[in-house]
């Protein structure tokens, strides 16, 4: 769960936490009147159009909508949660946080984690200076050398040495005040029948960081002829195997911005790939992949790419792994090595080309589990091929869409010597089959409608004239004029906030149902609150207090709500263009209107008084139109 962070700490964080100090560290800001531009993050854009307001702590980019506060900003960036990116800002700027009872962990515990990670980072920092800068790291770095990994990688990494020593960094950890017990805890000492030696020594060692960039333990790997080859930090406190992904700190923008996460076995693989231009690479520290590591992963995408060795294990554990992250909704990828190699082995005889060929080349997981099938069969007399279809029959009925299973038709059809359409009739009789028929007709009612045919925006039936928007061409088309109904919404309410004395009367009467966008209707409703409260005060600062607040919320109104809150003291909209606005939202709600009653029109007494009220709205349509008609060019200018 995540931790309940008392309200007062987290105000506390938001008044300490400079949020042009924050987003400068990932984007250069230049100052302009009372904010900040620069170049947006959150994509990519040639003209600056991210703003960031100091007095406000809000952020907002005008090219994508993205925008909040500090917080806000850290998630986003980060991938952390809510609870994650407050605890890193308070630890930035010096906050201590209180949690609600039953919320946290005792401070006690909280403490001794605190300690136990600052213990680990300074190893790290202790390894990696022994590597580079002792005589004694001579033939780790020729250890490298050999393996085509460049120091600029390792350094990245983190990567380092401990000495073959049994207290060389026991005597270093106790200087610094760490006690016995702290560095058992972190496991990096061992104590066995009253005696204490370092756990990893001689060994070349791989911090092994969080998500948050924190050392939480250690692999080491043995550049002698012993056993194991592999040497990790046990489990403990502050390090669970399971929930953590070697080089996802480092790969952690690269990920978000490929929107695709590509997953090997070893250390050196990432490394290895990393220096070869592919960074969006991390390692499963095992054979086989966590729910944990999965939900990890999806934090910042949902396409996962396995690049497992090409020896049965790793072909193995692409079948462990990939089955569980189907399992979790997803459609995995499998990037096939050339058999005999480690992606570590391509990355650095091959370089950036031969990776770009393998990535290139890869197939769905069931397209991988098909081949495998196909090559382990005997094609070469009839009975064999017959075993392999049935085998792939089973393979194939595992497939999540019918796209996915064509894209095997052809593979199947070549390697059993079958025409397609043959391959197609044999797959009929497949296992599952009829589920799919079943799960066909889950989307109709009994009368045999489109189940939610008459469901407005987002699946929403109370959305307003949601039965307007259909499915099928007319849908679409409707969807697309939708799509700019909304947008002439939101600028009457950027236009409302920079002209809040008149937007006053017009807002107020205004009914949530002139707004066909959900989320444009949930700020208007809390921009005419805030404006009426502004009417009776007098404070337009106080009545934008009560938009910040509802600026949090993860939401498109959320986006919005910053938005205005950004817009109020900047007036880049005249009154004129207010009126006009105003205008332009009454006549699409009116048009919305006309069409919906002209489409219900039935018989009997009702006939007679929608026939009316249709007559009715038509007149004020046409009058909506003439004043739109009639406004003064030169008074609508911002």
């Amino acid at each position: 769960m995540s931790p309940l962070i008392k309200d007062s700490s987290l105000q506390a964080v938001l008044n300490a936490a400079e949020i042009v100090e924050v987003v400068s560290g990932y984007t250069s800001l230049r100052k302009r009147g009372a904010t900040y531009l620069g170049l947006c993050p959150f994509h990519k854009e040639k003209t600056p159009s991210f703003t960031v307001s100091s007095d406000k702590g809000l952020y907002y980019c005008f090219g994508c909508g993205e925008g909040g506060d500090v917080v806000r900003f850290v998630e986003r960036m980060e991938n952390l949660s809510f609870s994650e990116a407050v605890e890193q800002l308070g630890e930035r700027f010096g906050v201590t946080l209180e949690f609600e009872e039953g919320g946290k962990v005792d401070s006690g515990r909280r403490d001794r984690d605190a300690r136990l990670l600052l213990a680990l980072e300074k190893a790290a920092t202790f390894y990696q200076r022994f590597l580079w800068e002792t005589e004694s790291g001579g033939p780790a770095r020729e250890y490298l050398e050999a393996r085509g990994l460049r120091r600029e990688v390792c350094d990245t990494f983190r990567v380092g040495l401990a000495p073959d020593e049994w207290r060389g960094l026991h005597r270093r950890a106790v200087k610094e005040g760490f006690t016995d017990r702290e560095l058992d805890e972190a496991g990096l000492l061992v104590c066995q029948s009253g005696k204490t030696y370092d756990r990893f020594r001689g060994r070349l060692m791989f911090p092994l960081i969080d998500h948050r960039g924190r050392v939480a333990g250690f692999g080491g790997r043995t550049l002698k002829d012993e056993s194991p080859k592999y040497l990790n930090s046990p489990e403990g406190p502050v390090y669970r195997k399971g929930q953590l992904l070697y080089g996802l700190f480092q790969a952690r923008r690269a990920v978000a911005d490929a929107d695709e996460v590509v997953v090997v076995e070893g250390y050196t693989d990432v490394l290895g790939l990393s220096q070869a231009g592919l960074s969006n690479v991390v390692a499963s520290m095992g054979t086989a992949l966590t729910e944990a590591q999965i939900g990890l992963m999806m934090r910042f995408t949902n396409n996962i790419t396995f690049m497992f060795d090409a020896d049965p294990a790793g072909t193995e554990a692409v079948l462990r792994s990939g089955e569980l992250a189907r399992r979790q909704g997803l459609r995995p990828l499998v990037a096939m090595l050339p058999r005999g190699k480690d992606p570590a082995d391509v990355a650095v005889k091959g370089g950036a080309e031969a990776v770009r060929r393998v990535v290139q080349e890869k197939v769905s997981l069931l397209g991988f589990e098909v081949r495998k099938a196909l090559d382990e069969g005997d094609a070469s007399s009839p009975e064999g091929r017959v075993r392999a279809f049935e085998i792939v029959r089973e393979i194939m009925s595992r497939a999540t869409s019918p796209k996915e299973r064509q894209e095997e038709m052809a593979v199947v059809a070549d390697r059993l010597r079958l025409s397609p359409d043959n391959v197609t009739l044999l797959l009929r009789g497949e296992p599952g089959r009829k589920g799919d028929a079943r799960a066909a007709g889950a989307g109709r009612d009994k009368t045999g409608a489109a189940a939610g045919a008459g469901a407005g925006r987002g699946g929403d039936s109370r959305a307003p004239f949601g039965g307007v928007y259909g499915r099928g061409p007319v849908g679409d088309m409707a969807g697309r004029l939708l799509g700019r109904e909304a947008a002439v919404e939101r600028e009457l309410l950027v236009a409302a906030v920079c002209n809040p004395g008149r937007a006053a009367e017009l807002l107020d009467a205004m009914t949530p149902e002139h707004f066909a966008d959900p989320s444009n209707r949930e700020v208007f409703e809390g921009l005419r609150q805030a404006l009426v409260a502004m009417e009776h005060s007098r404070d337009l600062e106080a009545a934008l207090v009560s938009l910040k607040d509802q600026a949090r919320p993860d939401s498109e109104a959320g986006k919005l709500f910053v938005r205005l809150v950004l817009e109020a003291d900047q007036a880049r909209y005249s009154p004129g263009v207010l009126e006009e606005l105003h205008l332009r939202t009454q006549e699409q709600f009116l048009n919305r209107s006309v069409t919906l009653l002209r489409g219900g029109l039935g018989e009997g007494a009702d006939m007679v008084e929608d026939q009316r009220r249709l007559f009715h709205l038509e007149q004020l349509l046409q009058r909506v139109r003439l004043n739109l008609q009639n406004l003064d060019p030169e008074e609508g200018e911002a």
